[in-house]
């Protein structure tokens, strides 16, 4: 529950160019825009504490903004993974297009191959890495 990964796909190492070991090594926190630290923990706490009022919607994401390596179209959807008896167990992310502002309320969109644009990549490579990637869709989890 500290947010460190435990594990991830391949198209989350190729879209932000963390092999799986550094990921390993790595928090949600990060990956996340130094001026949305506050607010990232701040959220994320929220996210774990028990809700004082039942109605309240604990399903929804966090949405952060990313800080990952030279990528800075990226940002971060967190959601928390609870177990049948109702307990947190991890987040699982999924990187999506960096939202405009830690204020941005807009629908967050997936991340995909498309993202990928890396100057100097051939179409083969392309095609290779979108090959790639269809083989792997299971989400990123952290710890928990």
């Amino acid at each position: 529950m500290g947010g460190a990964f435990i594990d991830c796909n391949q198209l989350f190492t190729k879209l932000s160019n963390y092999s799986k070991q550094e990921l390993c090594s790595l928090t949600i926190f990060n990956l996340t825009a130094r001026t949305d630290l506050q607010q990232a923990f701040d959220l994320i706490s929220q996210m774990i504490s028990p809700p004082m009022d039942a109605a309240q919607d604990t399903k929804k994401p966090v949405i952060l903004r990313g800080a990952m390596k030279d990528r800075s179209d990226l940002g971060l959807s967190i959601n928390l993974v609870k177990g049948e008896d109702g307990i947190a167990k991890c987040f699982c992310v999924t990187l999506i297009k960096n939202p405009s502002s830690p204020f941005d309320l807009a629908q967050p969109i997936a991340a995909t191959f498309d993202s990928i644009e890396k100057t100097g990549a051939s179409a083969s490579d392309k095609q290779e890495q979108a090959a790639n990637s269809l083989n792997d869709s299971t989400p990123t989890f952290t710890s928990g």
